[in-house]
């Protein structure tokens, strides 16, 4: 569908669906949808091949990303809370989450398991718990269900008659 040069095709639309879709769900658990959301977006592609392929990438990326987010909790906590935690441990983190993404052939998911990591770990409450962490680990891999559900149930006319 077009509006001048502006051209709004399937992916775009699913993709807002999808965006959707997490939103109201989010908002029913009182949870925020943004890990979820961009985990989404990340995801999901043109066809539903594509969409599972970057959805694998997608899943172990952030669960390095997250594991090492997990790590950097703990060593903050130990710590009490030492600002030398973010300024030195967490640069080595990135560098580890890189070579370890690398190092299995997942170069694809780089950024979006240093996304994860950092907005993890830079977004931790000083109060929270474990917990924490690990809702916004589930949060992604929530995106990436809507992501593949939405671009697998979602048939175009030309695929189905074909």
């Amino acid at each position: 569908m077009h509006f001048g040069q502006f051209r709004l095709g399937l992916r775009t639309l699913k993709t807002g669906i999808s965006v959707m879709l997490i939103i109201v769900i989010f908002h029913f658990f009182q949870r925020p949808p943004f890990i979820a959301a961009l985990s989404c977006i990340f995801a999901l592609r043109e066809t539903w091949d594509n969409t599972i392929h970057f959805s694998k990438i997608r899943l172990m990326s952030n669960t390095v990303g997250g594991a090492f987010a997990l790590l950097f909790f703990w060593s903050r906590q130990a710590t009490n809370n030492a600002p030398w935690v973010s300024m030195v441990l967490l640069p080595i983190f990135v560098m580890i989450v890189i070579m370890i993404l690398d190092a299995m052939n997942y170069n694809k998911g780089v950024i979006g398991g240093l996304a994860a990591l950092l907005m993890i770990s830079l977004t931790i409450p000083l109060n929270a718990t474990t917990n924490y962490v690990f809702q916004r680990i589930t949060d992604t891999f929530i995106g990436v269900i809507f992501a593949i559900a939405v671009n697998r149930y979602h048939v175009p006319k030309k695929q189905a008659e074909e």
